[in-house]
């Protein structure tokens, strides 16, 4: 059987070891892009089960790469979640209403990421109902 793989987009490199570094411990693949335009075309050639998007990303910004995304066939039906220092009322609710599988607030309690991710992974699959904030 073979693992899932998960592409984070974020450019703060600090931020993408520490996710890579707890999503291995959980037997994922992690593949990672430190902007917006790698992170599309990493995308659409990698084809990745799940990604995890910053939203505040210079030249464009998450919402420009999920735009990217969405109008994609090839990347179209990939789960996205966000993951964000926003934190203005009503974010993740009108982010999943855009699409989104979902939004992790930064900072997030490292010792909870990757079971958070895990349940991205279940509700994408139909094997979870639960809104995860």
């Amino acid at each position: 059987m073979t693992s899932k793989r998960v592409l984070i987009i974020d450019d703060d490199k600090m931020m993408v070891t520490l996710m890579t570094s707890l999503l291995r411990k959980e037997g994922l693949q992690v593949i990672a892009a430190f902007d917006g335009m790698s992170g599309t075309m990493m995308a659409q050639k990698q084809r990745p089960d799940l990604i995890l998007l910053d939203m505040q990303m210079p030249a464009g910004g998450g919402e420009a790469v999920w735009k990217r995304l969405a109008a994609s066939a090839h990347t179209s039906t990939i789960p996205v979640v966000y993951v964000t220092a926003t934190s203005t009322p009503g974010f993740a609710a009108e982010a999943e209403a855009q699409g989104a599988a979902g939004v992790i607030k930064k900072p997030f309690e490292p010792e909870h990421f990757a079971e958070r991710v895990m349940d991205f992974f279940k509700r994408a699959t139909g094997q979870m109902d639960a809104i995860i904030e």
